[in-house]
């Protein structure tokens, strides 16, 4: 469902993508014009209402787990109240991080230009190799306890969503802004930054150390190939 909503929010002329790149920005010479200009184009609301939109489509999958965890964990009259406070955790710390990473994003289009996209990617795969990201990933596989009755267990459920939020953005961010710098290729890399993070996800925990997804030497083939195919004038 959530890829079918951010697939007609992609197209619909009552509210266009959250991650359209604008085009003409470039040439704005000032950061809070651009700021102005966008926020012109794409409100507030509308921003927050496709952010949310492409959490829907990319997270389920990531969530499968943690939810087991608090399903299992809590009495079965409670489950559904302990499930929907864990969501309510989980989402309300990655709808804060929507307008962080989208101002970021029209940083990088503002400052970058035509090769913000190249560039955006190697950032994720950078952060994808660093120790970093993988002491993120181990943290978020950790399991928390939930209690069973009463405002304890309620507390539980919420801090380990907002935990789990906070642990799952620190090691996705880098992949979430991907979509969001890919213009009119949104939906099919908004796809592709989803089953990589789930592989990562997937991936079990290990010593933080650098390990590459794609080798440097193979990103830079890539590259130089992109550039070298690119119309000139």
């Amino acid at each position: 469902m959530g890829l079918a909503l951010s697939l007609y929010n992609d197209v619909s002329s009552e509210g266009p993508a959250f991650c359209v790149a604008v085009n003409g920005l470039s040439i704005v010479t000032r950061w809070p014009a651009a700021l102005q200009a966008e926020l012109a184009l794409n409100p507030l609301h509308r921003i927050l209402a496709g952010w949310f939109l492409m959490l829907l489509a990319m997270m389920p999958p990531l969530l499968a787990m943690p939810l087991m965890h608090v399903w299992h964990s809590s009495l079965a009259r409670r489950r559904m109240r302990a499930s929907a406070l864990f969501l309510f955790g989980y989402c309300a710390l990655w709808m804060a991080a929507g307008p962080v990473l989208w101002v970021l994003a029209l940083l990088l289009q503002f400052t970058l230009g035509q090769n913000v996209f190249i560039v955006t990617l190697l950032i994720a795969l950078v952060w994808s190799a660093s120790p970093w990201h993988r002491a993120a990933l181990n943290r978020g596989h950790q399991p928390q306890r939930i209690g069973l009755f009463g405002w304890p267990a309620d507390k539980d459920c919420l801090t380990f969503g907002m935990r789990h939020g906070l642990f799952c953005i620190v090691s996705c961010w880098a992949w979430m802004l991907v979509p969001l710098v890919s213009g009119t290729w949104h939906i099919p890399v908004m796809l592709l930054a989803g089953l990589i993070v789930l592989a990562e996800r997937l991936t079990p925990p290990r010593p933080p150390g650098w390990h590459w997804l794609v080798s440097p030497m193979h990103f830079y083939t890539f590259v130089t190939k992109h550039l070298s195919e690119r119309p000139h004038g």
